[in-house]
């Protein structure tokens, strides 16, 4: 066993003694996974169950074990009724150990999407991971809450409440209040509340004012599905001149070729321009898949989108779709 596991085994192991004592107070405890879209869910999730419930939600990007024992070490009281916790994987078998401890009352999950491919293996280890909370919950006789709108989660998980929409916000909005009537509220309370949701940062945030200009700021993370889906939005806003920067995407191993030329075909007339970030097998092949259909610039990182945007002296507004950011020595 590695560290790194030696490490999860015991965190775990305290987590449990946590989440029993937790749960013998009748607190209830929601488990959100899935490839994209954790994030999103769990802090619109947290917006409307706030106006009814004590609630506890998982800090910033807290979805390992590690970081779930901070949570609750830091943060959760006695007077808490529901916690709402994020939980990523990287190996098959990982979410079933997370949800032997959790217990979880309701379980979700969000998309499946060929994120950290190099790390699982195969799409297949993928699929088999990100579906494991749907054998826990069978046995716990938990309540599972699943995207529809994702054409792997349809095909994989048989029965669900499902949740959907036709774009990315509109879907996370939808599964928070899937989740909220099944942690009790009332119609009336959640058409009430949804108008306290609040955008969250760096995941398909629509902003003007922090890079000076009109951006959708979707720069946290970023897999197949998810940037195709912010590109084909992106398309629709005619009125801009719109621009795609992106480095690409991670951890694809032997797919990296393949699925960045296909992303490349995707985009053409989507963009007006295309900035891709560091010359390397991920920008490369987007090129490829471009194949000139779009103007390309190449920048040495993310943020110097700015200054060569105001040096194309456009006509229209341009609109920057920042998807994905990574360490500047993997750019």
């Amino acid at each position: 066993m590695d560290l790194r596991r030696g490490r999860d085994w015991l965190m775990l192991g305290w987590i449990g003694i946590k989440i029993r004592k937790f749960k013998a107070g009748g607190g209830k405890v929601i488990v959100i996974t899935g490839s994209y879209g954790k994030t999103s869910v769990r802090e619109l999730t947290y917006d409307l169950l706030r106006h009814k419930y004590r609630c506890l939600a998982s800090s910033r990007n807290y979805n390992t074990a590690v970081g779930i024992a901070k949570t609750l070490r830091w943060e959760l009281t006695p007077d808490i009724q529901y916690l709402i916790l994020e939980v990523g994987a990287y190996r098959v078998g990982e979410i079933t150990e997370f949800c032997r401890v959790l217990e979880p009352d309701i379980g979700v999950v969000t998309g499946i999407a060929r994120q950290h491919l190099a790390r699982f293996g195969s799409w297949e280890k993928i699929i088999q991971a990100k579906t494991e909370i749907v054998r826990c919950l069978d046995k716990n006789k938990g309540t599972l809450i699943a995207n529809g709108s994702d054409v792997t989660v349809r095909q994989k998980i048989k029965k669900a409440l499902w949740y959907g929409g036709r774009e990315r916000t509109e879907v996370n909005k939808d599964g928070a209040k899937k989740i909220a009537r099944s942690a009790g509220m009332s119609e009336a309370e959640i058409k009430k509340w949804t108008q306290t949701f609040r955008s969250v940062p760096n995941r398909f945030e629509l902003t003007k004012k922090r890079y000076g200009m009109a951006a959708i700021d979707d720069a946290y993370n970023s897999n197949e599905k998810s940037l195709i889906e912010a590109v084909l939005y992106l398309g629709k806003q005619k009125k801009y001149t719109r621009i795609l920067v992106t480095p690409g995407l991670l951890e694809l191993g032997t797919e990296t070729e393949r699925v960045h030329q296909k992303l490349g075909q995707q985009i053409v007339g989507q963009a007006d321009y295309v900035m891709l970030v560091g010359k390397n097998e991920r920008t490369e092949n987007l090129a490829r898949g471009i194949d000139q259909r779009v103007p390309i610039i190449w920048l040495d990182k993310t943020l110097d989108f700015g200054k060569v945007t105001k040096a194309l002296k456009l006509k229209k507004d341009p609109l920057v779709l920042i998807e994905n950011d990574v360490p500047v020595d993997l750019a």
